[in-house]
């Protein structure tokens, strides 16, 4: 039954019940009328947000049928505080990327705050730290990186539009010589190409660096060296961000909820349970 059905079947009950007081029934259908006004402005109805992630372990990833991680356990939360009504869907990087830019109420993690993408959300806040470095294999001897210049020396494993590769083409690395990956399992597939001898570097959060390598069987201290830290990207941390075309109500709610969950005992426990 839709809206008009409805309104006439309280009309016809109404009139049955008040007939004998026709000033009554007047004031009831008033009220009942600016009710139902009230009731369908689009202002007081709850959105519906979109939160767009990738497979990104241990801060976003698919386990066991289930979407978790270190960033989606504070994304929930801070959800359940503004009791906001959500959705997560996991897509390739750029695919997500682009979905949050260009639909409304569409918001992503985690994901970095660079220059270049200053302008193209709303920012919402920090919601884990990333150190991040550049790794290669142990065995490896005849690499040796002391500055970003002696990178463009190797062969660089880097997953589509990603941060780390932005970072290194703002820094005058040539795009066209890196190794690029995408679909939903990049991370994995340059671990492989870095075991295989198919790249020599491999630009990567140190927490997703282990989590990848313990996937796939392997002891991260016996088979990975660090051999660089990249120190600017990693004092930035992992954010949750929004279309522009989200309302600042909704993105103040967030802020204040995300503010308000960081600073409890769940917050670090979350923090340390995923080795961040």
């Amino acid at each position: 039954m839709d809206r008009l059905a409805h309104t006439r079947l309280l009309n016809y009950i109404v009139f049955k019940l008040f007939q004998p007081n026709p000033l009554r029934l007047y004031m009831f259908r008033l009220v009942l009328g600016l009710l139902l006004l009230v009731l369908s402005s689009p202002s007081i109805q709850a959105e519906r947000l979109t939160l767009y992630s990738e497979e990104f372990p241990p801060f976003n990833y698919t386990h066991e049928g289930k979407f978790t991680g270190a960033a989606t356990e504070i994304v929930e939360a801070i959800m359940k505080i503004a009791e906001q009504d959500y959705a997560i869907k996991s897509y390739p990087w750029a695919r997500s990327f682009h979905n949050t830019q260009v639909e409304k109420n569409a918001f992503i993690y985690s994901i970095s705050r660079r220059q270049k993408r200053e302008s193209l959300f709303k920012w919402v806040g920090v919601l884990a730290p990333a150190n991040q470095s550049v790794f290669a294999l142990k065995k490896r001897t005849d690499i040796s990186v002391h500055s970003l210049d002696d990178m463009k020396a190797y062969t660089i494993g880097t997953t589509l539009e990603d941060s780390r590769e932005s970072y290194l083409v703002s820094q005058g690395f040539d795009i066209s010589t890196f190794e690029r990956v995408g679909g939903n399992t990049p991370y994995h597939q340059l671990f492989l190409q870095l075991k295989r001898g198919r790249i020599d570097l491999w630009p990567m959060p140190n927490a997703v660096m282990k989590h990848i390598v313990l996937a796939n069987n392997e002891d991260p201290s016996r088979i990975i060296k660090q051999v660089f830290k990249l120190e600017e990207i990693s004092q930035e941390g992992y954010y949750l961000a929004a279309s522009l075309t989200t309302s600042d109500e909704i993105i103040f709610k967030l802020r204040k909820a995300l503010k308000e969950f960081k600073q409890s005992k769940a917050y670090v426990d979350i923090i340390k349970k995923w080795g961040l």
